[in-house]
């Protein structure tokens, strides 16, 4: 426990974590909020379709849309190091053309197979409209090169501050729709103009950053493009389009398997889910690091023997987070979902998923670190494949629940074959 302790206090890393973290821990909690409020003020069949027509924009943003933000965080030190500013600016420069170049692309992909996709789906005007108008959104997402520039400047605390003052704020707005009279418009227009206000502010810190540290001009040079640059971003971008199936695609199929009334129950129930991992997404920041330097100094022994330290620490803090919300249900779940009570069992067993899933989150960063992520692209692959093939099954038998068993299926393959694959290094090492 003293590693964690000492990691938490005096690692500089970890404190600027901590800042986001519990910015993004409070965000979390307004966006679960927020989302109960449009349940009961829509309904379960309105606010799903507001759900759908937001993860139909984010599936294109995901895809389409690259963020350079790991370019940027990657490439950018070492030409400050260096003092090579021309070669920064070469970077920014870089970042923010793809940044808006691939927002161009992902919005008219995002609109040119709508008709298409709405055919396959069978939704009514009604959605296409709201898409057509949401879908603009994907416009002003233009912040990747803007997050790296936040991070590699180590202002984490501005990216947080951002998410707080936005989300306080459209809180209040959706807490007026019980006010006023509402429809599913209202809450596609809130959501579309809180995304511009959070992009335009995270704009405005990045020229702040820029301007003090003497970096202006950024677009006077003709663009010289890097192509380590623009591999390391497509590579990056790629990984996250392989996330998309349990990310983005998920409503899609509770609409096409379940029923679109069941999206919102299962929003619900994945926020309340994205909130306890929360609690555990500082270990893999705070515990990186410490594997990473281990297994360079070969000491891989007490790098597996964090892991299963963390594994341990995770399923007790996890247990005592399932007890709570067991006795505790009564206070809070009919509050967040309509006749909440109907769906308690669900909750408990997607936190049990998150629990255990993030039970096992030292397991990449060893994983990787043993040099082993050119694997990584084809277990995600062979992963999200078997969950696309086995989601019908399982949701169409057991609902939300099959739902859930289907992407326990998918996490645990992928965390199976990545010790299977650490596994026989380490007997094939042996030999040696």
């Amino acid at each position: 426990m003293s590693l964690f302790k000492d990691k938490i206090f005096k690692n500089n890393i970890a404190k600027n974590f901590l800042v986001v973290f519990l910015g993004d821990g409070f965000s979390s909690v307004l966006t679960l909020l927020n989302l109960s409020i449009m349940i009961k003020v829509l309904g379960l069949n309105e606010s799903s379709i507001v759900n759908l027509v937001i993860s139909y924009t984010l599936v294109f943003d995901t895809i389409f849309n690259f963020q350079s933000f790991n370019s940027i965080i990657r490439f950018l030190p070492r030409a400050l190091i260096d003092k090579d500013f021309l070669k920064v600016k070469g970077y920014l420069q870089q970042g923010f053309i793809l940044d808006i170049v691939t927002a161009l692309i992902s919005f008219f992909a995002a609109n040119l197979f709508l008709e298409f996709i709405c055919n396959i789906f069978k939704w009514d005007r009604d959605i296409v409209n709201l898409i057509r108008v949401y879908s603009f959104s994907i416009l002003f997402n233009l912040t990747g090169t803007s997050i790296g520039i936040i991070r590699v400047f180590n202002k984490f605390k501005y990216s947080s501050y951002i998410n707080v003052f936005v989300n306080s704020l459209k809180f209040i707005f959706y807490l007026l729709s019980f006010i006023i009279n509402v429809n599913m418009w209202y809450f596609i227009l809130v959501e579309l103009w809180f995304g511009l206000i959070s992009s335009i502010l995270l704009l405005i810190v990045t020229n702040f950053i820029i301007f003090k540290n003497n970096l202006r001009g950024i677009f006077k040079n003709k663009v010289v493009w890097d192509k380590e640059f623009l591999k390391f971003n497509f590579y990056c971008n790629f990984m996250t389009t392989l996330d998309v199936p349990i990310s983005h695609l998920t409503p899609f199929l509770i609409n096409k398997f379940v029923g679109i009334e069941f999206i919102s129950i299962y929003k619900v129930i994945e926020k309340i889910g994205g909130i306890v991992a929360k609690i555990a997404s500082p270990l893999l920041n705070i515990i990186y690091p410490e594997i990473s330097t281990k297994v360079s100094e070969e000491k891989e022994k007490e790098a597996i023997s964090l892991v299963r330290k963390l594994f341990f620490i995770i399923i007790l803090f996890g247990s005592l987070i399932i007890v709570f919300l067991s006795l505790t249900y009564k206070l809070w779940i009919n509050i967040l979902i309509l006749d909440g009570e109907k769906y308690v069992l669900n909750v408990l067993f997607y936190v049990l998923f998150v629990i255990i899933k993030f039970s096992f989150v030292g397991v990449y960063p060893l994983f990787i670190s043993l040099g082993y992520i050119k694997y990584n692209v084809y277990i995600v692959v062979i992963a999200n494949l078997i969950y696309l093939g086995v989601i019908p099954f399982f949701s169409s038998n057991f609902n939300i629940n099959g739902v859930i068993i289907s992407q326990c299926i998918q996490v645990f393959i992928v965390i199976f074959m990545q010790i299977l694959i650490m596994k026989k290094g380490f007997i094939s090492r042996a030999k040696l």
